[in-house]
């Protein structure tokens, strides 16, 4: 808005800029009057161009400012993408023991994918490389359809791996933003069932409870959410919260 408001005032004193120099009126002094005194064509144009040339000048250094804040704005975007990748990755191997589980057979839906053999393929760095382009269509771009199919590649590629967890999960939120309860429903239940001592069940256990009650199933609701209400966890506050305004009664 600063930057129209500079360009504007800009265009205005350049036009009066060129009507000081070409303007010209016909002014006769009346027999016996008194002339009256005329200020000078000359030193007004110096004066307007000299504030045009100042304006000029202010507009650079706007722009200058507005390109270095938008900068500023995609490294703290990125710099927030990789704090959260990085502390994932932190909560992985804690709940984990450092070791990764083996995962069982994965259920063929659609959007899913069917590993009957566990396999791995890559580095720990290729790997990493897979879940941060995933996450970042998640969080950052918010591309969910090309999310889905990022994450299923990632299980594909890394059924063992140390974020395949976090991916089973992101693909149930991904699904019950999306509205479709039952395949988000299926997913957080993956969660629980083959990784049970990861920091994400517990997560997706709460989430699971939502997703019964959105279905209408209010009693197995009520008894996933209290289980997470009883836990020592950073969702036991949400599920408390949740029980008390939606399954109070």
């Amino acid at each position: 808005m600063m930057y129209r408001f500079v360009t504007a005032a800009i265009a205005s004193m350049a036009a009066c800029f060129v009507s000081a120099q070409v303007e010209v009126e016909d002014r006769r002094i009346p027999s016996g009057a008194t002339p009256v005194p005329v200020a000078q064509p000359a030193n007004n144009s110096a004066e307007l161009f000299y504030q045009l040339q100042t304006l000029q000048q202010e507009i650079l250094q706007l722009r200058g400012l507005v390109e270095q804040q938008a900068f500023e704005i995609k490294k703290l975007k990125q710099q927030r993408l990789d704090d959260y990748i990085d502390l994932d990755r932190r909560v992985s191997e804690l709940s984990q023991g450092g070791v990764t589980k083996p995962t069982q057979s994965v259920a063929g839906q659609n959007n899913t994918v069917t590993s009957s053999t566990p396999r791995r393929s890559g580095s720990s760095a290729d790997e990493l490389k897979s879940y941060r382009a995933a996450m970042n269509l998640v969080l950052k771009q918010q591309k969910y359809d090309d999310a889905i199919v990022s994450l299923n590649k990632h299980l594909e590629d890394f059924p063992q791996g140390r974020y395949s967890a976090n991916a089973q999960y992101w693909l149930g939120e991904i699904f019950l933003q999306k509205k479709d309860l039952e395949k988000a429903q299926s997913w957080f239940s993956r969660v629980i069932s083959e990784f049970p001592s990861h920091s994400k069940a517990t997560d997706a256990q709460y989430k699971l409870g939502t997703v019964y009650d959105l279905l209408g199933d209010k009693s197995t609701a009520k008894n996933l959410l209290e289980e997470v209400a009883k836990s020592n966890t950073n969702v036991a506050r949400l599920a408390r919260d949740y029980l008390e305004k939606n399954l109070s009664q």
